[in-house]
């Protein structure tokens, strides 16, 4: 399904969406946020779709927030953009499935904010990366001072929040927060190497070992451990379990189903 800012596509079991505003530099509209949000939520109900890839399409993956939004004058109790912005990032950090940001090109702000909150993150060598609010006078709203220092070092955080400067894709690999860095005219399909890679594993599974990452920092190491065996127990009762048992002991390429 594709509408004017939202590209669908599926590449096997891997649901691409391309932001595409690329003469506002992808920048995160309302309509925009709608149809992610949508796309999303369709997604997670599908089990067709095993992972999810973001990028933009153009020059730009995103450069945040739309500002003419942020100007705009809203009714008391009416929705503004951040708003709209925070409940698509939230939807995104709690998905199920395995998601990916595929940085194309510049990503700020918003942008950013949007991509931190996927599971991997690569990016193309072309790519620019920073934060950029300090810019326009804006605090981030979404996570760019609050969960950018659990992906990079504090001084590289603290220097992209107070200078507004960007950063290449390949220095912020470095610091551990990209993955891989990608040539650009290979990048989808290596994106699309690594998606299949993920589509093979059991989805139960997971979708299981993400929700116990996600969680383990802000627990006791002793209260992850615990949330860690209960859901492996889960794991030995699953369809999913037997299949890669058996598919071991017979030599073969398991089949899961997820569930």
């Amino acid at each position: 399904m594709n509408n004017d800012v939202l590209i669908n596509e599926m590449f096997g079991q891997t649901l691409w969406l391309t932001m595409n505003r690329p003469k506002a530099l992808n920048s995160l509209s309302f309509d925009l946020l709608n149809s992610l949000m949508s796309a999303l939520l369709d997604a997670e109900s599908d089990d067709n779709v095993r992972s999810v890839v973001i990028t933009g399409k153009g020059k730009a993956f995103s450069a945040g927030a739309d500002l003419k939004a942020q100007i705009a004058e809203y009714a008391p109790g009416e929705k503004d953009i951040l708003d709209s912005c925070v409940e698509v990032f939230e939807q995104l950090r709690n998905f199920s499935k395995p998601t990916i940001a595929a940085i194309n090109g510049l990503s700020c702000g918003g942008g950013l904010e949007l991509a931190m909150c996927c599971d991997l993150l690569y990016g193309s060598d072309n790519a620019s990366i920073g934060d950029a609010h300090c810019n326009y006078g804006i605090v981030p709203g979404g996570g760019g001072a609050a969960i950018m220092p659990r992906l990079l070092p504090l001084p590289i955080v603290k220097y992209l929040l107070f200078t507004g400067d960007f950063l290449p894709a390949s220095v912020l690999q470095k610091y551990g927060m990209i993955n891989d860095v990608f040539p650009h005219d290979e990048f989808e399909g290596s994106i699309n190497k690594i998606a299949s890679v993920i589509n093979s594993k059991s989805p139960l599974g997971l979708a299981r070992s993400k929700r116990i990452a996600n969680s383990a920092l802000d627990k006791s190491a002793a209260d992850a451990l615990y949330e860690e065996r209960l859901f492996a127990r889960d794991q030995f009762r699953s369809y999913d379990y037997n299949e890669g048992i058996s598919a071991f002991l017979e030599k073969r390429t398991p089949e899961f189903k997820g569930y």
